[in-house]
């Protein structure tokens, strides 16, 4: 079983109305907010906590990173390389 099959489908649901691509491999990235969740983390947290995530405008510029183990600077850069 995949890991995506493990997101729960109100979850997945807010994640593609608000334009994020399932990535192959385990995330979810927005080009335009510069966002990107982890399935992992998605599954460790609330809904609520998630639709907030989602909403709160992302002011840095950077992409930012919602995972529960953070990503080296090199797989960052492989994750939001095809979304440049």
């Amino acid at each position: 079983m995949i890991e995506y099959d493990l997101i729960e489908p109100d979850k997945q649901k807010l994640l593609e109305d608000n334009e994020f691509l399932r990535d192959d491999r385990d995330f979810y990235v927005s080009k335009t907010q510069k966002k990107v969740f982890s399935f992992q983390r998605i599954r460790n947290e609330s809904v609520v906590w998630l639709e907030q995530e989602i909403n709160k405008p992302n002011t840095t510029g950077k992409w930012q990173f919602f995972c529960n183990n953070y990503p080296s600077e090199g797989l960052q850069a492989d994750i939001i390389n095809p979304y440049l």
